[in-house]
């Protein structure tokens, strides 16, 4: 609690603001995220159409995210950040107001646009503002925050929603109701935001004054960059890699958790809230105990160990009839998977030259929502063939295979000195 303690005092005004930030905004889109699927479902679409609308998402933020990157590189966090959060607010409204495919499909790719660019910029912030001594605890406390804003938001939107019907509204009434106040509570994210302050001033005071760090390159051509930082690119097009077959991996379950869990099980939305909260949770706490894993076992390690626990409470959640046991698998592979991304996220900053972090963070980005617009349809088509159950067992029997080799391919890339750390370069 003391190194916690200590940590968080050392950081900048602008980190402060963004945790304020990314409060409010998952908070938001805890609430919108696990109703949003319930409510096209309630609007009378197959199962497939769910998947056409994270296809759509996903695919408009792999063709952005790279461009949004470079502009990030180009133009600062502080500006992206503010025209992409206003303007997933407004997609978010438009999303839940146009019930029609096209509307819903239409909006999700708009949706898609405008999240990709508050995604390309998230990770880039954090690193300008910290050193690299902060890093992993940054990570590690940041994660944990958006995994508690995730179980407000997750409890309160499953609440509100059985609290309406309750009340007398209609089941798509209610659902809307809930996206239009999780939409409200994300763009409060906005407030903050705007009070960013310089990120030189903010970098160089959470350094306490020693040393200035080095300035982003602008505009920096493209050969030039290749030719300059050739290690941080090789760096970057392994990340990328990754980043693509976990999010085909992550694709065939993640954006169904909540559907699985009413087709399979039949279970009511506080229900299905609270077990998304529960595991939104358990992550957090696994976020908080992240920095000391490190120590322990390196980063490396600690990411490919955390990967290869989570696969068997995978596997148990794709074959049980027992809803506790889903429940129970889901929570724990939740946890354990996602824990390892504040080390993820360590190691690439470490390996990628400043002026391309903006690059980096949105070329993984991008490669992910590629790959949940390849697996979405494939998930959401084999449960239409073959049922809740056996449908859902292949999709997380696939998603259990492609994690193993991620794993593998994380321990050979970054096992040893492959690449040359840009913070040395930088120093």
């Amino acid at each position: 609690m003391r190194e916690w303690q200590m940590q968080i005092q050392s950081y900048s005004r602008n980190i402060r603001l963004f945790f304020v930030f990314n409060l409010l905004w998952n908070v938001g889109l805890g609430m919108y995220s696990l109703v949003y699927n319930l409510y096209v479902k309630a609007l009378g679409y197959e199962p497939t159409m769910v998947g056409q609308i994270v296809g759509m998402t996903a695919l408009a933020s792999a063709l952005i995210l790279i461009p949004a990157g470079l502009a990030n590189d180009r133009f600062g966090p502080k500006r992206m950040i503010s025209i992409g959060a206003a303007a997933v607010v407004a997609a978010l409204v438009l999303r839940a107001w146009l019930p029609g495919a096209g509307g819903l499909t239409g909006s999700a790719f708009a949706g898609g646009i405008a999240q990709a660019i508050v995604s390309a910029t998230i990770l880039p912030f954090m690193a300008n503002n910290s050193t690299a001594r902060q890093r992993i605890h940054l990570f590690s406390f940041n994660m944990a925050l958006v995994m508690a804003a995730n179980v407000v938001g997750n409890l309160a939107g499953g609440f509100i929603t059985d609290l309406l019907q309750l009340a007398g509204m209609g089941e798509v009434l209610s659902l809307r109701l809930t996206l239009l106040i999780g939409a409200g509570i994300a763009g409060a994210g906005l407030i903050p935001v705007l009070m960013f302050g310089k990120e030189e001033e903010a970098a160089s005071a959470s350094m306490g004054g020693v040393g200035q760090p080095p300035s982003p390159v602008k505009g920096v051509r493209l050969k030039a960059a290749m030719k300059e930082h050739r290690s941080s690119f090789y760096a970057i097009g392994a990340f990328t890699l990754l980043s693509l077959l976990s999010s085909m991996a992550g694709g065939m379950v993640v954006p169904y958790l909540n559907v699985y869990f009413e087709d399979r099980f039949e279970a009511s939305k506080s229900v299905i809230g609270l077990v998304v909260a529960l595991g939104q949770g358990a992550t957090a706490v696994a976020y908080l105990l992240g920095p000391a894993i490190a120590r322990r076992m390196g980063e490396v390690r600690a990411v490919v160990w955390l990967q290869l626990s989570s696969i068997p409470f995978l596997v148990l959640t794709a074959y049980t009839h027992q809803f506790w046991l889903a429940g129970a698998g889901y929570l724990f592979r939740q946890a354990l998977m996602n824990a390892a991304n504040p080390f993820y996220n360590t190691i690439k900053m470490k390996y990628v030259h400043r002026s391309l972090r903006g690059l980096a963070a949105s070329s993984g980005e991008a490669m992910f929502n590629l790959g949940w617009f390849i697996a979405a349809p494939i998930s959401t088509g084999l449960v239409a063939k073959y049922g809740p159950y056996q449908g859902y067992a292949w999709a997380f029997s696939v998603t259990a295979v492609i994690y193993t080799l991620i794993a593998v391919m994380f321990w050979y890339l970054f096992s040893k000195d492959r690449f040359k750390p840009a913070e040395e370069a930088e120093a």
